[in-house]
Formats: C-alpha cells, structure tokens, sequence
C-alpha cells in the first residue's frame, strides 16, 4: 500500500497532469462538444482514480491482492528492481526479457519509480489517466467515421463499462495497450484520408510501443494498417500511394533502428500454430475455468473446428448460467448489460458495413483478426475476459452507431426528427 505522503504526492502530480490535458481540450474543441467531452473526462478519472484507491489500499492483502491486484504485484516488483539498479542502488539488473510482451510496461514503471520512488498509487492513477484519454480518442474516432450522436454513446460505454473501469484502476499495462492500438486506429484512418507526417509518426510511436507491451497486437495492427491500404478506393490514387509509401517507408526505418533483429526472430517464431496450441494447453492446465481442452489447433483444419467453441466463450463467457467464484458473480451484471447490446452491435455493424466500408475496414480487419487470434488461443474463461477487452473498444464503436441508429428511427417515428446536414471533412 502506498503512503499518505506518496498517495499526496500522486494526487497532486495527477491532478496538474489532467489540469493541463484538460486545458488543451477545452482549447481545441467547440463549446457544446468540448462541455460534453470535460464532463465525460472527468467522471471518468473520479471512478478510476476511486477504483484505484480501494485496490491500492486492500492490496497488502493477500486474499484481496490475490483476487484483484494479479499482475500489478509483478510489475511493481520489477519496476522497483530497474528502478534501483538505474540509481545505482542494486547491481545486476532483474529479469526482462526484451523479446516477447510485457517488458515496456516494467520499465514505464521503473521510470515512474526513479523520479517519484515506489510510488504504486501515481502508477494507478497514470493507468486512469490513460484510460480517459482513450476514451477521448474513441469519442473521436467515432465522430470522424459517423456522427456526435454515435460518438457520444461510444465514449459513455467506455468510459463507465465495469471492464474497462477495473483495468484502468490497477498495475496492468491493459490501458496503454487499448490508448496505443485506439491512436494507431485513428491514425490510419486519418492517412486514409489525406497524407499527413504528424499521422505518421503518432501511428509509427503507438505500434513501437505496442511491440514493447503486447507484440502480435502491433502485428495486427500492422496488417489491418497496410491490407485497408491497398483495398482503399477513398480518393484519388496519388494521394493514397504518397500515405501507403509513408507508412511503410516510417515502419520499415523503426524496425530497422529501434527494434532488434533478435527480438523480431524470437516473436516470430512464436507466432505459429504450434505455439497457440501451447498457450491455449498453458492456460486450460494452469486456470480454473479451463474450456476448449479437447481441441488441437496445430493444424489448419484442428483451428477451424475450434473457432466456433473459441469465439463463443471469448465473447461471452461468462455465462450467467455456469457462474462459478467471485470473480465471476461480480462480472454477471456486466455480461447481462454486454447481451443487451448485442442487437445494437449487429445494427451498427450492418450500418457501417453498408455505408462506411472503405473508412472502417482497417478497424475491421484489426478487430476480427484479434478476435479470431484469442478465440484460438484463449483455454481459460478468465484470460479470455481480458484479452475481450482489447476488441471490446470496436465493439462498443459498432454498438454507439447501433444505438444513435435506434434513437434515430424512434424519433423519425415520432415526428420529432429534423435531418441535419452533413459534417464536411
């Protein structure tokens, strides 16, 4: 648990850090938007920066900790560890690895922990300050894509979802991976539109970061980014190649100078079937809520009979039928609420497919390719609940179209709906 110095010392840095983006905000955007988007921030960091108060307070405990704070003791630890080596204070730097995920998260810790000493609380209340800009960005990628109406409902879900509230509180590098993949979504579809080099490198950045927190996600990334290129029909053809060009010739550099020829052989070799299938048997053996044991996915034809099994317990285990310990009677709500919108998923994926194709396909792509990549190497309903997190942000973009939609029949039916005129891009 935090001291009462340091947990001042949080809050004050907190507060002058989400003063300034505050100010920013208010100076960039328009009044009416700009009042909705504050309120929306706010409220958002009072429930995550609460939220974190309790874990943090409760964390000393070990059947508390045990059930709640999970990966924020390792991070902690090896944060610490850095942390004193780069003072001077310890010698021979602790275990982390540079070649697979996790190791950006520890040294962001570490970094935290040499200016400001193991200060656990200032990590939390950074995740929640993550956690609100994302939701920032999502409210902005939704009303470039579509309209206010739909951008608005978008932020409300991931602002005030329990999901995404309680990974926003803790020691888990889960928002950062959401606020880089939400950066690197915009980005694209904002060099879809016109060439741009601030786009560039926002986009270059957000995947560089990824690699150092959950690889393959940047791959994915990667691959939506570069496939939604060349299927592109939005403008004229120049325009698109001189982005294309961009994009690449900016990744191929990165990768050249700042990532090691060493880690990308070790992260590619992971990505086979080989090693879904020893991830999937790690989770099934290791977790209590195993699924999906008898099913091999070695093999092409052993993954397709998977996927179905796969991406029914990914999207909505738990089930509220077979709830079973703590943890998941405290999610059972939540999963009632996810059901319901459902039907506003499907409204808003059929709208969106039918009428913005070309300018959501890179969400698209990234999206159905992570989600079909976890429904093959998820083994454990308890991991599969996270990893959700990480598609769940799309699901909520298609689930805001779907319900302005809704409210736009009813009011049409009514009488009371008066068509305004299209926002120019």
């Amino acid at each position: 648990m935090t001291e009462f110095f340091d947990g001042l010392i949080a809050l004050l840095v907190a507060a002058l850090m989400n003063l300034l983006i505050a100010w920013r905000m208010k100076a960039r955007l328009a009044k009416d938007e700009g009042h909705f988007i504050l309120r929306v921030y706010w409220w958002t960091l009072v429930l995550r920066y609460s939220l974190a108060v309790v874990l943090n307070v409760f964390s000393d405990s070990s059947s508390f900790a045990g059930m709640f704070w999970g990966d924020s003791g390792t991070y902690d630890a090896g944060g610490y560890g850095l942390a004193l080596v780069w003072q001077g204070n310890a010698i021979g730097a602790p275990r982390v690895t540079q070649a697979l995920s996790g190791y950006g998260f520890s040294y962001f810790v570490a970094a935290i922990y040499f200016v400001f000493g193991r200060n656990q609380l200032l990590v939390q209340f950074l995740n929640g300050t993550i956690g609100a800009l994302t939701v920032v960005i999502m409210y902005g990628l939704a009303r470039r894509l579509f309209d206010a109406a739909a951008a608005k409902r978008v932020a409300l879900l991931m602002a005030f979802f329990p999901g995404m509230l309680f990974w926003s509180a803790g020691m888990y590098k889960d928002p950062a991976i959401l606020f880089c993949i939400a950066v690197s979504m915009y980005s694209v579809v904002r060099l879809r539109e016109a060439p741009s080099p601030a786009m560039v490198v926002l986009y270059v950045a957000a995947v560089l970061v990824l690699i150092t927190l959950r690889f393959y996600i940047a791959y994915f990334v990667m691959f939506a980014t570069l496939t939604s290129f060349v299927f592109s029909r939005r403008g004229s053809f120049l325009p698109r190649l001189f982005s294309y060009g961009l994009v690449v010739a900016a990744l191929g550099v990165a990768f050249t100078f700042v990532v090691r020829q060493e880690a990308l052989e070790q992260q590619n070799a992971f990505m086979t079937f080989e090693r879904l299938q020893v991830t999937r048997t790690d989770q099934a053996n290791l977790g209590q809520s195993a699924f999906g044991r008898e099913h091999d996915v070695t093999t092409p034809m052993g993954a397709i009979r998977a996927l179905p099994v796969g991406l029914t317990y990914l999207l909505f285990a738990p089930f509220p039928w077979a709830v079973a310990g703590t943890r998941q009677a405290l999610v059972f709500p939540e999963m009632l609420v996810w059901y319901g919108l459902m039907p506003a998923f499907v409204t808003g994926l059929l709208y969106a497919i039918r009428r913005r194709l070309g300018d959501v396909l890179p969400i698209l792509l990234f999206a159905v390719s992570l989600t079909f990549a976890y429904a093959l190497m998820q083994g454990n309903i308890g991991t599969a609940y996270r990893q959700r997190m990480q598609v769940t942000m799309f699901f909520f973009l298609f689930m805001g179209v779907g319900l302005a939609e809704r409210a736009k029949r009813k009011a049409v039916s009514k009488g009371r709906f008066v068509m305004k005129p299209a926002v120019q891009r």
